[in-house]
C-alpha cells in the first residue's frame, strides 16, 4: 500500500468518526427525549440517599456512517438532592462495534456539545482514577453562575479517537466544594 492510499484511508476514517460524532452527539439535543428507565439497566451505578436519582435511555440500534453500520449504547443519570442544594448529570455514550469511533476532543468541548449553559472558569483539577476533572463556573438560562465539577471519562482508544465517553457535570448552590463531593462520590462507585 502506497503513502497515498494510507492517506486516504485516514481520511476517510476521518470523515466516518465525524460523521458518527455528529450523529451521535445530535442524539441528546433532538426532539426525542429519551426513554425512561430504571438506572439498573444502564451502565451507572450511583446511590446517594438525599439525592433522587432517574435514568434514560437514548441508544440506537443502528449508526451508519455511509460505510460502516454500528449501535450506541446510550444513557443518562440525573441526580438532585433539595438539602445539598446540588445536581449531577451525566451522559454516557459508548459505540458497539469495531469500526465507528469518536474523534478526540476537548473536554471542554465534549461539554459545551452536550449542555446548553454558557461555560468559563475553566480550571484543571486532579484527575481521580480514569475521569480528567475541571473546575468551571456554568451560567443556566440567564441565571446566575453557578460553581461546577466537569468530568469526563474516555473509552479504550480506536485508532485516532476512541469507543466512547462519559461526561457529567455537578453543580452546587452552596459552592464548588459541594459539587466535587458529588463527582467523587459518583466517581466511587463507577
Amino acid at each position: 500500500m502506497g503513502m497515498g492510499e494510507l492517506k486516504a484511508m485516514r481520511l476517510m476514517k476521518s470523515v466516518a468518526a465525524a460523521a458518527v460524532l455528529f450523529a451521535l452527539t445530535s442524539v441528546a439535543a433532538q426532539a426525542d427525549k429519551g426513554k425512561e428507565i430504571q438506572c439498573g439497566e444502564t451502565s451507572f451505578t450511583f446511590t446517594a440517599p438525599d439525592f433522587k436519582i432517574s435514568c434514560k435511555d437514548y441508544s440506537r440500534s443502528t449508526v451508519s456512517t455511509g460505510q460502516s453500520l454500528s449501535a450506541s449504547k446510550s444513557y443518562s443519570l440525573y441526580a438532585y438532592s433539595e438539602r445539598e442544594q446540588t445536581f449531577l448529570d451525566v451522559f454516557s455514550d459508548y459505540i458497539v462495534g469495531a469500526t465507528v469511533y469518536y474523534s478526540r476532543r476537548s473536554m471542554e468541548a465534549d461539554l459545551e456539545g452536550n449542555y446548553t449553559a454558557r461555560f468559563s472558569d475553566w480550571a484543571t483539577l486532579d484527575d481521580i482514577g480514569n475521569y480528567e476533572l475541571k473546575n468551571v463556573t456554568a451560567t443556566f438560562d440567564n441565571e446566575d453562575p453557578m460553581e461546577c465539577v466537569a468530568f469526563r471519562k474516555l473509552g479504550a482508544r480506536r485508532w485516532e479517537g476512541v469507543n466512547g465517553l462519559t461526561v457529567g457535570l455537578a453543580c452546587s448552590d452552596k459552592g464548588g466544594d459541594k459539587a466535587l463531593e458529588a463527582t467523587k462520590l459518583f466517581i466511587s462507585q463507577d
